[in-house]
């Protein structure tokens, strides 16, 4: 079984099981300089600990600079390689043996160790704020073996355990620096345990974050002496930013704005297609979502290609699947047997909801964390629905605010950007048997059919991978069918930044991590 895990964790995510070899790195491209990277970022971090607080959007690009974990992932090549970790083995099927490297220091310059990749668990499980991350983790099971050796144990299979592990709320910290530096409360404001690039100097709330080269970073020595992170709301502010020369990278961009850089040799407009799915996912605890005729008739409604065009400026795919079309687990229309309602026909949006108790149309909030795609997106829905009698009231919150209320079920509707590569993830938006809280979201489906629920089971232990895509697209079939969420789009993930600025690139979840960025010589 061992091998056949292996097996499939190569053949279905691409991911190198590494057996003996230590990390190996790259010639560096550059001379480090005595420069400062300046970035324009969209909002103010809710801390700066990141294993006890919600994994926002917000957050991780201060994250990601500030903590290394395991492993990494390389978006070039789909591939998971070594960080703190040098190599690893499957012991069985839910437990991994990880060899530490024995040269990373904190930033406060303890050595990092084996019973520092459980203290990291721990604290994250015990904060209760990142369980859709850390809840696979049996923690009982696992283990210290030596100083630079530890076991990592899940509660069931997870085929895609090691992608997770490179995600940024899986950073690494030291529990000696945190129980030396005022404990875990302190480190939101002053962090000093993590062993990134960077380390913290400042944090003027709502205005900039500064940090400084970690000069006893394990890897390559960070290129820029400082960097300034900037938080900019205003996405438009951002690229003017941006074109002042007073910013290097802009975050977020509005994607109709970079239509105004296409061509300028000053700047470069980073663009990487994802795994990543915007959802509209409905309700369907409630009226009138809980109605199958309507949902089908809200996703029939919406003109996918024209709001992808303007919402986004093309930057993203579709799909005819809740799953995107870069999934692994991905099986279309054609394929799997299904009828897929996530196209424009007004015609048969109408006939849907002439079958439905709602003939007339009804009212219901549409609630989304507010960015100017999603405004406009909203605002096309808006239209679009009006033509059924549809009356939408847009409900924009701040991004900080936005997972209260789905958290606690108080929506109607969501527009929601789902990032992550494991395809049993995405599932749980879809499960009956987790709550709002639990799921941090999710669409309540509460009249999931038995079938689909054993089918979801099944899934997230199958293996083989011509038995897994047998199984989901069963399990497509289902959840397309029935349109408890409409696919909206698959979004690229964008930046600009000036032309001369390299080593950008993609994390797994669909982040832009700049931590290892320079400027070409």
């Amino acid at each position: 079984m061992k091998k056949l895990a292996a097996l499939f964790l190569t053949a279905v995510m691409a991911v190198g099981i590494v057996s003996g070899s230590a990390l190996v790195h790259a010639e560096t491209p550059y001379t480090p300089s005595d420069e400062t990277l300046v970035v324009a970022h969209k909002g103010n971090p809710t801390g700066l600990f990141h294993l006890n607080i919600s994994a926002v959007s917000v957050n991780t690009p201060i994250s990601e600079t500030l903590y290394d974990r395991l492993v990494s992932y390389d978006g070039e090549t789909n591939s998971v390689g070594p960080m703190l970790a040098t190599e690893w083995e499957y012991i069985d099927d839910t437990h991994v043996r990880f060899k530490l490297r024995d040269d990373v220091v904190s930033h406060a310059g303890d050595p990092f160790k084996a019973s520092d990749v459980i203290y990291s668990i721990q604290t994250a499980v015990d904060s209760g704020a990142l369980g859709n991350y850390f809840g696979m983790f049996n923690l009982e099971e696992c283990q210290v073996e030596d100083d630079y050796t530890v076991v990592l144990a899940t509660k069931n299979v997870e085929p895609y355990f090691l992608y997770t592990l490179s995600n940024v709320p899986l950073g690494m910290v030291v529990q000696a620096s945190v129980e030396a530096n005022g404990g875990i409360e302190a480190q939101a404001l002053n962090p000093v345990a993590g062993t990134g690039p960077y380390k913290f100097v400042e944090w003027s709330d709502g205005s900039y974050i500064k940090l400084e080269r970690n000069e006893n970073y394990w890897g390559d020595t960070p290129y820029f002496k400082n960097v300034e992170i900037r938080i900019i709301g205003d996405a438009s502010a951002r690229i003017m930013n941006l074109e002042s020369h007073d910013v290097n990278i802009a975050l977020d961009p509005d994607t109709i704005q970079l239509a105004g850089l296409e061509g300028n040799p000053e700047f470069t407009i980073i663009n990487y297609p994802t795994s990543n799915s915007t959802d509209l996912l409905m309700n369907c605890s409630k009226a009138p979502f809980n109605d199958e005729h309507v949902r089908r008739a809200v996703s029939l409604a919406m003109n996918y290609e024209a709001n992808l065009m303007i919402a986004a400026s093309g930057y993203g795919s579709l799909s005819d699947s809740f799953l995107p079309l870069a999934s692994s687990a991905y099986v279309s229309a054609e394929d799997g047997g299904y009828q897929s309602y996530f196209h424009y026909d007004l015609e048969a949006a109408k006939a849907e909801l002439a079958q439905s108790a709602y003939p007339d149309g009804f009212e219901f909030e549409l609630l989304y964390a507010e960015a100017p795609a999603f405004n406009t997106y909203g605002e096309m829905i808006q239209n679009q629905l009006g033509e059924l009698g549809i009356k939408v009231t847009l409900v924009p919150v701040a991004s900080t605010v936005f997972y209260d209320y789905v958290t606690a079920g108080d929506f109607d509707a969501h527009i929601v950007n789902l990032a992550n590569p494991d395809p049993a993830m995405i599932l749980r938006d879809f499960d009956s048997r987790i709550d709002f809280k639990t799921m941090r979201g999710g669409c309540g489906w509460v009249d999931a059919p038995q079938e689909l629920l054993d089918l979801m089971d099944e899934a997230k232990v199958t293996l083989d991978p011509d038995k897994s895509k047998e199984v989901y697209g069963k399990i497509q079939k289902i959840i397309n069918e029935a349109c408890p969420a409409a696919p909206l789009y698959s979004p690229n993930k964008v930046c600009a930044a000036d032309s001369s600025i390299k080593g950008i690139i993609l994390t797994e979840f669909s982040d832009i991590d700049f931590s290892k960025a320079y400027r070409a010589e």
